[in-house]
This record gives C-alpha cells, structure tokens and sequence, in this order.
C-alpha cells in the first residue's frame, strides 16, 4: 500500500438507495456529469455521496440523519425561491452549505459546490467551504498571522544570520517538481547550526513533504536536481558527520501543509535497521457507513541510500510542529516518535488532517476518497480522505497531534525564534 500522497480520480458506483429521492452514488464514472438541476437533487446527491463514501463515520459524531431531515426542506425552500425570483444568492448556499458540512472532521475536506442559478451577473457562483480550516480558526492558540504561515517562515529564516546563530552552511531555495499529473514547488532550507561547544547540528525547514519526487532528480543539472542536492547535503551532514561533532538533527515542519507519504523513507527510514510499523489504515469497501476494510499495517522499511542508525548513538532527532502542520507535516512527527526513541517534538497541535489521500491498484476503492470535478469545477468536487488512519490505536483526524513540548507562538510575541531555540536547549541539555 505504499504509495505517494496525490489527488485521486476514483471510479464510481450505483446501487439501490434507501431513500427515494435518489438512487445514485458518485463512485461510477465522472460524477460531475450526473445530472441535477433543483437545489433539492443537489443536496441529496451530496448527501448521499457522503453518506456512502465518508472514512470517519467510526469517529465523527456529526448526526448525519438530521442533518438530512433538517435541511431538506430548506434546500427545497431555495428551489421555491429561485421559482420566484429567478436567483439564488451565492452567499446564501455558502451558509447553507457550511452549515451542512460544518462539523465534520475530516480536516483534508473541501467542499466546491456550484450554484445552479447565481444572481444575473454574478461571476461568484462557487461555494467553497473547508470545515477542517473553519475548526482551525477556533482554537484559543489560534493566531490570524497564521494564515500567512509560510511566508512568515521565509522571513524568518531569510533573516537567520541575524539572530544570533552560529551558522557553518546555509543553502536554500524553491525548486519545481512533476509527479505524474501533478505539478508543484517546495522551498528548502537547509542550515548547518554550531553550538557554543563546537558540535553540529543539521537542520532542514521544509514548506512542504515532498523529498521523494525530488531527491529522484540528484545528480541532474536542473531546478529540482539543484533542490537534490540540497536535500542529500542534509542527510550527508546527518549520516557523516562524526558522532563526537553531531550534536543531534532538526527537523522543521512548520507551516508545513503535507505532501508524499513515500517521504517517511527518508525522514524516518533513514534511521531504522529493520521495518517498523507506524500507523494502521483501513477504507471504505461498501455503500453502508461503518463498512470498512480491514486494519492494514503500514511499515517503513530502512533506507538504502543514506543510513545513521540514532538509537544506538543516542542522537537526538528533534522535530517541530505547529497549528499549520497538516497532513504529512503532521504525519511525519507521529510515526517518528513511535519508533524513534530519540525523537523530542516541540512546538504547538498540529492541524489535524491525519487521513491518508492515496491511489493504489490492489484494492477496491469505489466508495471512498475525493469525488466530482477537480478541474473545472462543474457542478461539484468534494476533496475527503481516502483512508483513515490510527497510531497507537488513536484516530486524531480533526484533533492532531500534540508535541512533546508546548512552546506557543501566541505567547512567545508571534515569533518563530523561541520554539526553535528550545530545540537547541534540548539538544544542547541532552
């Protein structure tokens, strides 16, 4: 099952529905072109869809049944007054709709919904809802500055030099990449830190998890193979430098949105002398809510490239985390605290979208994982994981994972700086 992290195109399937409004799901074929044209049919296709194809009935306490019962009348209410005006304001569906998916938490989910008759003249017929983010929002440690996380962390690392660091290496930049149809950027920075005694200390900031399309380029003389080398400069410094010089590692996820589950192999797999399991994932293999697969085991196996083994050295592996750490930026730290004995995470609760989005060729995924149109947005496009998965027996969709140590930026004056300093006192202490 080992696969990387890219948007899925399923199929989809028919099948006899228990209520007689529709009797169509969105797993057969283009769902996009599956055709409805009141607000009502709309909701109900939806509806069912998720009802069908959703990974978290097992954990979600959203009351799905009612949700049906109280706004099929309203959706029938909006075809009322669209026979009477002629329009339905956009707003009035995003409340609608957000009101609809609100409290679900699969925090991968987007919803894109287009309204089938906007005011005339109205160009903003999407309604695009993320209830995952809406959640986010809410939390007490919650800063607005979040939401220009990444660029935040550019600045502040842009301006390391001045912060009072001994710096040895300091390599960064953005570099493209191509996975099949998917065509992206990731920023790197890669720092090697002193310490006032002298040892070393590599450190990689990564804005996304996206190592394995890359570090596949090392060697060629393009963009990405410049990102290669960065990337294998990192690992170097960790599995070369001498242990009496290399004071521990630092991984840095922050402000980092996920990316490739192969990753794992290089962030985690690097330091393993045999496979280790580190989380369990199951599907949805039928129509009815709580029909799942099997728990499968998902292992990391040691890397063959680039090797260190930190357990027996006792080589501290920190890596830090915060509210804008989302799927494998979140993924990354929960395996790697369990199997790693040397790992310490720092920083804040991480976003909580925890569920896996995957392709594989080996097991039926007609009821679950995104559906509709992802491209042009016709009608509709619902993004939701394909897998759920557990650590340790928890499934912390919609809640994340909470560091070792809680440094908060909302106390430390919205600055970066003092979650990273306690990694060097740590390493320093350890």
């Amino acid at each position: 099952m080992k696969k990387t992290i890219i948007l899925l195109a399923l199929t989809v399937l028919l099948f006899a529905s228990c209520r007689k409004e529709s009797d169509y799901l969105p797993y057969i074929g283009e769902s996009h072109k599956l055709a409805y044209s009141t607000y009502e049919e709309q909701f109900v296709f939806l509806w069912k869809s998720i009802s069908a194809g959703y990974v978290f009935w097992d954990v979600d306490t959203t009351d799905w049944d009612e949700v049906y019962n109280h706004f099929l009348p309203r959706f029938q209410e909006l075809d009322r007054h669209y026979s009477d005006s002629g329009y339905v304001s956009t707003d009035e569906l995003v409340n609608m709709y957000g009101a609809v998916f609100g409290g679900m938490i699969d925090h991968h989910m987007t919803v894109v919904v287009q309204n089938l008759h906007p005011i005339p003249g109205d160009e903003d017929r999407l309604v695009v809802l993320r209830p995952g983010q809406a959640e986010v929002k809410q939390r007490d440690y919650y800063l607005e500055s979040n939401s220009q996380a990444r660029a935040s962390m550019l600045s502040f690392l842009g301006g390391i030099e001045s912060e009072g660091y001994t710096i040895v290496e300091h390599e960064s930049g953005t570099f493209p990449f191509n996975e099949g149809a998917i065509t992206s950027s990731v920023t790197y920075h890669y720092i090697l830190f002193q310490l006032p005694d002298g040892r070393l200390v590599p450190y990689l900031w990564q804005s996304m998890a996206a190592f394995t399309p890359v570090i596949r380029s090392l060697g060629s003389s393009t963009p990405t193979g410049a990102g290669a080398s960065l990337l294998d400069h990192w690992l170097h410094a960790i599995t070369d430098t001498p242990r009496s010089q290399l004071a521990g590692i630092i991984l840095d996820n922050r402000a980092n949105n996920g990316g490739y589950q192969d990753d794992l192999d290089y962030l985690i797999g690097t330091f393993l002398n045999e496979r280790a399991e580190v989380m369990q994932t199951r599907y949805k293999e039928g129509p009815g809510r709580m029909e799942y697969s099997q728990w499968t085991p998902y292992y990391i196996y040691p890397n063959k490239s680039y090797h260190r083994d930190i357990t027996a050295e006792n080589i501290p592996y920190v890596i830090l985390c915060d509210i804008n750490s989302a799927s494998m930026g979140e993924i990354e730290p929960l395996c790697a605290k369990h199997v790693l004995p040397t790992v310490h995470t720092i920083g804040e609760r991480t976003y909580g979208a925890t569920g896996p989005l995957q392709p594989v060729t080996d097991i039926n995924l007609n009821y679950g994982g995104p559906f509709g149109d992802g491209t042009n947005y016709r009608g509709h496009y619902i993004y939701t994981s394909t897998f759920e998965a557990n650590f340790d027996g928890q499934v912390l969709e919609g809640i994340g994972y909470i560091p070792d140590q809680i440094i908060l930026r909302k106390d430390c004056n919205s600055s970066y700086k003092p979650q990273l300093d306690a990694a060097f006192d740590y390493i320093a202490a350890y």
